[in-house]
């Protein structure tokens, strides 16, 4: 594999959710994965502070036929801005 190759998503809707309740909704976010690292980085919409210290948390983006869903590994919440490490992807 080549280890200078990087992959990019990115979208205008997303949430971090705790089971099945929103913990943060996020209005655009974009990832980036790099030498096997997925980095999430997005702009919060709304965020319920107690949900988003609880673990785990998902991260869940809507695409054509279902969602892509991804366990977020660690978190950085700003008041708008949102870093988070993401382990691989579960869909």
């Amino acid at each position: 594999m080549n280890a200078g190759f990087a992959l990019r998503l990115h979208g205008t809707a997303a949430s971090l959710l705790w089971g099945y309740r929103t913990a943060v909704t996020l209005r655009a976010w974009s990832i980036k994965k790099d030498e096997g690292r997925w980095t999430l980085l997005a702009t919060v919409e709304r965020v319920d502070a107690f949900q988003a210290r609880q673990r785990p948390l998902l991260f869940a983006a809507p695409r054509a036929g279902g969602y892509w869903c991804w366990p977020v590994e660690s978190l950085q919440l700003g008041d708008r801005r949102l870093i988070a490490t993401l382990g691989p992807p579960e869909q």
